[in-house]
């Protein structure tokens, strides 16, 4: 009897545990760097990178790169950084008149909010599901350092702890942000079907972007690269094509980064995203 008693609790528990509800990133508030608090919720449908900053600390030049993802990806990709202040460690995180001097001298835009616990004290609740896994469903995660950056998707699900030395602008951070989005080809009418344009080589490229294009007739191809941020990164080709032929063009000269292929007819435009990883 005792056995059926523990098999029934145990059944009990166990559904208990599994109707229990995980939160969300979109399930806390926390006050702003200037007393208004508001809900993380404000950024549903929007991927988000949270980042514990500081304004005393080897890795508070971190914020010039934070500006840099922020001013090319955010309004492009839809996409958010929130940046958490914090003196748990060594106490370089400042009052607040020093983390608002920092983040002007850095010319932060993006939303700064006052000064959490994280790994000591107090924990704020929402550093609590950054890194326990029993409350953000996915991973535990302990945050080593300021500058620490957690990803979160755009339906407010934890997706990734990202340590202090690596950069905001690494490729791996930027091929999330942009992996499911249509932005760039917003407005732009495709080429004919008589016309291809396709990577022979692989993606992420590290010395030689290889294409190939294909064509009816003879048409002109024009085909550039960009950066991400729009400027010309160099010409790729430029003439008629006809039937099939490769295109190689040297990237070893390049930083890493995300690029952007376009290329244009007289029948419209394609574009292709590019990793060059070296």
């Amino acid at each position: 009897m005792k056995k059926i008693y523990t098999i029934v609790a145990l059944c009990i528990l166990s559904i208990g545990l599994s109707a229990q509800v995980l939160q969300t990133f979109y399930d806390f508030s926390w006050p702003t760097i200037n007393g208004d608090t508001i809900s993380m919720g404000q950024y549903a449908g929007q991927k988000v990178m949270v980042v514990n900053c500081a304004s005393y600390c080897v890795y508070t030049p971190e914020y010039a790169p934070l500006k840099r993802l922020d001013s090319i990806y955010a309004s492009r990709y839809n996409f958010t950084i929130v940046g958490y202040p914090s003196n748990d460690f060594l106490n370089q995180g400042g009052t607040d008149s020093a983390i608002i001097a920092t983040c002007h001298q850095y010319e932060v835009n993006f939303q700064i909010m006052s000064p959490v616990s994280i790994v000591t004290g107090d924990t704020a609740p929402l550093y609590k599901w950054l890194q326990r896994r029993d409350l953000n469903g996915v991973s535990d995660a302990h945050v080593s350092w300021n500058f620490n950056k957690f990803l979160i998707d755009r339906q407010g699900h934890w997706v990734r702890w990202i340590d202090s030395p690596v950069s905001p602008m690494d490729t791996s951070i930027i091929n999330w942000i942009v992996e499911d989005s249509t932005a760039v080809f917003a407005g732009i009418q495709p080429i004919s079907s008589g016309e291809s344009i396709g990577f022979k080589s692989a993606n992420p490229a590290n010395s030689t972007i290889s294409l190939e294009i294909s064509a009816t007739g003879s048409p002109r191809f024009d085909i550039n690269l960009f950066s991400i941020d729009g400027r010309l990164a160099g010409n790729i080709y430029s003439g008629e094509v006809s039937g099939t032929q490769e295109v190689n063009y040297s990237v070893a000269s390049l930083p890493s980064g995300l690029y952007l292929i376009k290329a244009q007819t007289v029948n419209g435009e394609k574009t292709l995203k590019c990793v060059v990883q070296h």
